[in-house]
């Protein structure tokens, strides 16, 4: 009985749920909807309206509806509208609402100023009905307006202003200069009495021609397309003109030529200015004559030098063979190995540090040209590359070979004259750049003491003046064996580690004398093992040289100085072992 009782209360509740969805639910939200429309001056959907029209003080203006969202101008002229800007102005009329019924029959309308209306708006619909909005005076206190529907005695007060709604032509004309996509583009030519400049897309990659012959900036150029996709028609100023000389556009001082990967051709003229307000221009084939903004003509007057492309170099690292670094000192030159390892050939014989070497590919990758000096390399004295005091090159695998020339700096110090291989343009980097290119021999070598793999290692001896400390590695654990039994815990691993990245500072050339390096009587002696039986690094250390706080250490027949604090933790006594 418990569980029939409870199964007809689930039922009940199930009733009143379902009840609520299907029935209250739906019938509270069609009372919300038809209470916010009555609240609507004129109730319609904008997506209902075929055609409207304005009358007021001046030309009539008709617009139809040709697609969803895509208005004609029918009156006072044939043109293609602004759809957005229809579109807007139908939901501002769409979504207004009266503040109040003022009056349901009156007997004068002309004290609401719509005996004689000075805006009309026509509407037809899907449902060919129609309907007309008159707008009157403002009221006495500001801030609402009188408006009547044509079809209904009632005066309505809504919070509005006469203005909002009075347009004109140039309000919803489309005013696109060139109708294109960016994207779309291969093709470039700008056309004036003083130069030419040709942009042609080869691939994702553009390429200059006029002036100068060489590759592209592909985000300057594409600014620059974006910069006349959106510019817009600031003044329709003659629709048909009798001549195009009054305007200087026969010839036109100015021609742009776009051409699509569709082949489809956009031209833009560009004349006269008119005053500080823009430029007379005409569109494709066009008749009409228009007013551009002055930035619009500025774009298009750029120097070539404004689209080259500003990257120092494009590469892969996989594909280079050889780096060359010619400075006033000294000539680098190095050589890729088997496995991405780097030896220097030049001034000396020795390996590369590999990092650095990755360190200073990166720099070059990310090498920027400040500024394009001079198109033509005429006088390279003036800028010091007919003896360029720098080179820096690379041999790629497919046997070019890419050269930077550096040679003066500017008045400020702060860039240096350059150009490259196979080009006639001179440009400007940054000094920083500069210094982050040209590194040093012992910027670029390896400069690791001891070479030994860590996990062969399970024998470290030190030896000083008077102790001997061994150290032995039990599979994971290192323990000192002499001159007492102790388990190390880290040390022996952190000595490891210590002597794996141990670098010197330089190369003692000529040696000096045991003596005067102190190894005649070495502060210590490090050596590790392989097998507890087979040595594989030694390192010795002799005099402190206090002032520079390097010591003197020799390993195999070379002497290095290596700073104090690379051997500082080394420890020398029983109570560095110490847990």
């Amino acid at each position: 009985m418990k569980f029939q009782g409870t199964a007809m209360m689930a039922a009940v509740f199930l009733s009143l749920g379902l009840y609520y969805f299907f029935v209250d639910l739906p019938a509270g939200q069609k009372e919300e909807a038809e209470k916010e429309r009555s609240e609507k001056i004129l109730p319609l959907e904008v997506e209902q309206v075929l055609e409207f029209s304005l009358t007021g003080t001046g030309d009539p203006i008709a617009l139809k509806r040709k697609a969803p969202h895509s208005w004609k101008l029918i009156r006072p002229l044939s043109a293609s509208g602004d759809s957005a800007e229809v579109e807007t102005f139908l939901s501002e009329i769409e979504n207004l609402k009266k503040t109040r019924v003022v009056e349901e029959n009156p007997n004068d309308l002309s004290i609401y100023g719509l005996g004689a209306p000075l805006l009309k708006i026509h509407f037809k619909f899907e449902n060919k009905k129609e309907e007309t909005l008159l707008f009157g005076d403002e009221s006495p206190m500001g801030g609402n307006l009188y408006i009547k529907r044509e079809s209904h005695p009632a005066v309505m007060m809504a919070p509005a202003s006469r203005s909002q709604f009075e347009k004109s032509v140039y309000n919803f004309r489309d005013k696109t200069l060139l109708n294109f996509s960016t994207g779309t583009i291969k093709h470039i030519q700008i056309i004036s009495e003083k130069k030419n400049l040709e942009l042609k897309k080869k691939g994702e990659v553009w390429e200059i021609s006029g002036d100068v012959d060489a590759q592209g900036d592909k985000d300057a150029i594409m600014n620059f397309l974006q910069s006349i996709q959106f510019s817009r028609v600031r003044e329709f100023v003659d629709e048909n003109p009798d001549s195009l000389e009054p305007y200087g556009l026969n010839p036109p001082a100015l021609k742009l030529i776009l051409e699509s990967e569709q082949g489809e051709i956009h031209t833009l003229y560009l004349g006269n200015p008119k005053g500080e307000k823009g430029y007379f221009g005409k569109i494709n084939d066009s008749k009409n004559i228009v007013l551009v903004d002055p930035k619009l003509f500025d774009a298009l007057s750029q120097k070539a030098v404004e689209f080259l492309d500003k990257t120092l170099l494009a590469f892969e690292e996989k594909e280079i063979l050889e780096l060359s670094l010619r400075s006033k000192n000294e000539t680098l030159r190095m050589v890729r190995g088997e496995s991405n390892h780097w030896d220097i050939l030049s001034p000396v014989k020795t390996t590369a540090d590999l990092s650095t070497i990755n360190s200073l590919l990166f720099d070059l990758k990310e090498a920027r040209i400040a500024e394009f000096i001079k198109i033509s390399l005429d006088i390279p004295k003036t800028f010091g590359l007919d003896a360029p005091r720098k080179s820096f090159s690379l041999k790629m695998k497919d046997g070019k070979t890419w050269t930077l020339q550096l040679g003066n700096e500017t008045s400020d110090g702060q860039q240096v004259f350059a150009s490259r291989s196979g080009e006639s343009t001179v440009f400007s980097i940054s000094k920083e750049a500069v210094n982050k290119l040209f590194r040093s021999l012992h910027d670029l070598r390896n400069k690791k003491l001891l070479e030994f793999k860590n996990d062969e290692v399970n024998k470290i001896l030190i030896k000083t003046s008077d102790k001997l400390f061994e150290l032995r590695k039990k599979e994971s654990e290192w323990h000192l064996e002499k001159p007492e039994q102790i388990k190390t815990g880290h040390i022996g691993r952190d000595l490891i580690w210590t002597l794996k990245g141990l670098e010197f500072n330089s190369i003692v050339t000529p040696p000096l004398s045991e003596n005067l390096a102190g190894l005649d009587a070495p502060l210590f002696t490090i050596s590790l093992w392989k097998n507890a039986q087979e040595e594989i690094a030694t390192l010795t250390v002799g005099k402190l040289f206090e002032p520079e706080q390097e010591y003197v250490v020799q390993t195999g027949n070379r002497q290095y100085r290596v700073k104090h604090k690379f051997l500082g933790s080394i420890p020398l006594n029983l109570k560095k072992f110490t847990p």
